[in-house]
């Protein structure tokens, strides 16, 4: 069992085989490894296919529709490689290769337990940077846009609402952000936790929102087998989170229903139990076995 991260540049395995498992972890474009058909399965973050990269719902979700657009096109471009190298692997040894799709998860784990909501200090939190390391672009990526809306969205929730308590904390760098003192304690007080998409269209944000008992509000999430029954409060703007959180605060009962279910979502889908189990489906699903290639490395 080999874990390997994909980014930038794709990892040379040091054996292959049909006893091997790959984990590719922190490939946010979904391309398909070199290595692929010569293991038994490879179970990856951020999927495999030529899914949208920038779409989030209908296009007049997007905003900023032409920004989007390009960055779609740069994102395609991006997997064609490894989509055509695919192909011809597939051709040659005439079967495809087994991918199975694993969530994220939560960037560190929460330590302490789930507080009820009523006993939390923040109704609303977000900590977090504006854009990826080192890709300043001058097209702005749908991360940082996606994300501006968010902070002003917020922002208005501070002003319109000043007894409803707000927390913004923003970082130069993802790093900064995730390991910063207070981050896990912060996630853990708060009630409701917007998870505003990442380089890609899924965060880390979310899983720990649900694994820290916060009840999570996302744009729309891709169609992964992992997010079936995802309790989170799905908004196609951002410009809609006042009102939707307006109306969750003033409904305790549903809040703490929510946050059951988002506890429970994560235990069943997206707990390393659950993807360990994921796991064990996809390999049983292969029902192949055999030595492995030892590469020398």
């Amino acid at each position: 069992m080999l874990v390997a991260w994909f980014w930038g540049v794709e990892p040379v395995l040091p054996y292959t085989g049909d006893d091997v498992i790959v984990f590719c972890l922190g490939d946010e474009l979904g391309r398909k490894p070199n290595y692929s058909h010569d293991v038994n399965l490879v179970a990856k973050t951020g999927g495999w296919t030529r899914r949208p990269f920038v779409a989030l719902g209908p296009i007049r979700s997007w905003g900023h529709v032409p920004a989007a657009a390009l960055q779609e096109l740069r994102a395609q471009l991006l997997r064609l490689p490894s989509a055509v190298a695919s192909m011809v692997r597939t051709i040659r040894h005439r079967r495809r290769p087994h991918f199975i799709e694993i969530p994220l998860a939560p960037w560190s784990f929460p330590t302490g337990r789930a507080a009820p909501l009523d006993a939390r200090r923040y109704d609303l939190s977000f900590a977090g940077n504006m854009i990826n390391e080192g890709r300043r672009r001058w097209v702005l990526p749908q991360k940082t846009r996606s994300r501006r809306k968010l902070i002003a969205a917020l922002e208005e929730i501070a002003r319109e609402r000043p007894d409803v308590r707000v927390e913004i904390r923003l970082f130069d760098s993802f790093h900064d952000a995730k390991l910063v003192e207070g981050y896990e304690e912060l996630m853990l007080q708060t009630r409701l936790a917007p998870c505003p998409r990442g380089g890609f269209r899924e965060t880390y944000r979310l899983f720990e929102a649900a694994a820290s008992g916060c009840v999570p509000i996302t744009e729309p999430l891709p169609q992964r087998r992992y997010y079936e029954g995802c309790p989170a409060v799905q908004l196609g703007s951002w410009s809609l989170l006042p009102a939707a959180a307006f109306r969750l605060l003033a409904d305790p009962e549903q809040l703490r229903n929510r946050q059951q279910a988002a506890l429970e979502w994560w235990s069943k889908r997206c707990s390393p139990k659950a993807t360990a189990m994921l796991v064990a489906e996809g390999i049983g699903e292969t029902g192949r076995a055999g030595a492995y290639h030892d590469r020398g490395q």
